[in-house]
């Protein structure tokens, strides 16, 4: 069914955006044949990342030691070791450093550094990220308490009065606004709150969380204590944010913006009989992409009611110079995603994901997938040797459902593999996951 775009080449994929789309959403008929391209077609590879095993501890650590020395050196343990008074304030600098550094350590996570992201993998990344967002709200309510109770005592105001003193402080507004975000991003992304919010509304929420720490730089550097006369602690906090903006705009900024110079746009469109939907992609932009089969790409198509999503979906060929093919279930957004068109187009993020043939090496491999799963296992399975001897199991409903079967059938033959396919409904098994072992054993 997919053959001749499996072929990958420059003027394959030119006959494919002349092609016209098949009325009624209809799937185009081909036998499917399975020729490999030619290598110099392919994309290259991603770079490995080049990140030693010891140096993402080394920031972890060495980055809070740093602030917590600049800290010490500037007298704060004797405000810990004198008054009660003093205490709660020595409390309060430490959270508020705790939660700067947090904060900064979580927006450089999300802006997914190459190097990290192909070490570690995404997912890795913003678990990370969930923590690092924990970190950032309990120590900043913890500094907030803490200073207020050390405010109000050394006053001898109460606190709702202290607080609208500090707040005709230079830059306190702003740092109160940056308090109010940081709390709203907080508490939506607490998974009872979040999982009752769609997720473009839980995202841009929490786009809000960049506007944060802009926000409070202007207080801690004017009326934290600890930089107000201190010039070396001053230029390294302000060294800590150029460092975490820099990676922002290199890391999420500069693909979007070599997207909008180089534009990458839709060439060919199968519908799928379940509903699902393929799409080849192409443009200028990707002659010098890098990309390997099991990566995925976060999709936003220049279409009414999707431009402002991204979607994340998987290669589900190999990754081509002339044209990237993805394949996706389009679920509730079916009436949107009818709106995509030849021609239209896309703004791409990635290539995410450490789920490659790289880690098989040579040794025997296990595919198992379902679903909008098979994707990815049809784009590895071309990235496997005859060393690898795959042996893959597909979880679905009905057979007709299977995506790309013929083609899986051939490639796990090519390689001297074995393919399963375990069909039943969900809930024909005892057990909930349709994937779990006691399921295949049924």
């Amino acid at each position: 069914m997919y053959a001749k775009r499996y072929l990958g080449t420059r003027a394959n994929t030119r006959r494919q955006a002349d092609a016209p789309e098949p009325r009624g959403g209809q799937t185009r008929s081909m036998q499917p044949t399975l020729t490999p391209a030619p290598p110099a077609t392919r994309m290259a590879r991603p770079a490995p990342s080049r990140l030693r095993s010891t140096d993402l501890p080394i920031v972890v650590i060495g980055v809070p030691a740093i602030a917590v020395l600049l800290w010490v050196l500037d007298g704060g343990p004797a405000l810990v070791t004198g008054s009660f008074e003093g205490m709660l304030t020595g409390v309060g600098q430490l959270a508020g450093l705790a939660a700067g550094l947090a904060a900064l350590g979580g927006l450089a996570l999300a802006a997914r550094p190459a190097n990290i992201e192909r070490r570690f993998g995404l997912d890795r990344m913003l678990g990370w990220h969930r923590w690092t967002g924990m970190i950032a709200a309990f120590a900043l309510m913890l500094h907030v308490v803490a200073l207020l109770a050390a405010y109000s005592m050394r006053s001898g105001a109460n606190p709702f009065s202290e607080i609208a003193f500090l707040f005709g402080q230079d830059w306190m507004p702003s740092a109160m606004a940056a308090g109010a975000l940081m709390a709203l991003v907080s508490l939506t992304s607490w998974r009872r709150i979040k999982t009752k919010m769609a997720y473009e509304t839980w995202y841009y929420l929490h786009v809000l969380g960049y506007l944060a720490v802009a926000l409070a730089l202007g207080h801690v550097l004017v009326m934290g204590s600890d930089f107000v006369d201190n010039n070396v602690a001053k230029a390294w906090w302000v060294g800590l944010y150029v460092i975490v903006a820099a990676v922002i705009v290199w890391s999420r900024l500069r693909p979007l913006a070599r997207s909008l110079r180089q534009p990458v746009k839709v060439t060919s469109i199968e519908r799928l009989p379940d509903g699902a939907m393929s799409l080849w992609l192409a443009g200028p932009a990707l002659a010098a992409g890098r990309a390997a089969p099991g990566q995925y790409y976060s999709l936003r198509f220049a279409t009414r009611g999707l431009w402002w999503q991204s979607h994340p979906y998987s290669l589900s060929a190999t990754p081509f110079v002339g044209g990237l093919r993805f394949t996706f279930a389009v679920g509730d957004d079916a009436a949107d995603f009818a709106r995509i068109r030849v021609g239209t187009r896309v703004w791409l993020e990635g290539p995410y994901g450490t789920f490659t043939a790289d880690k098989a090496r040579n040794a025997p491999v296990v595919l198992v997938g379902g679903g909008s799963g098979i994707a990815p296992l049809r784009a590895i399975l071309e990235d496997l040797t005859p060393a690898n001897r795959p042996v893959v199991v597909l979880r679905i409903s009905r057979r007709e459902d299977a995506w790309f079967l013929p083609e899986l059938q051939q490639l796990v033959d090519r390689l001297g593999g074995r393919l399963h396919v375990v069909l039943g409904g969900r809930l024909s098994f005892a057990p909930r996951d349709p994937l779990s072992p006691a399921a295949f054993a049924n």
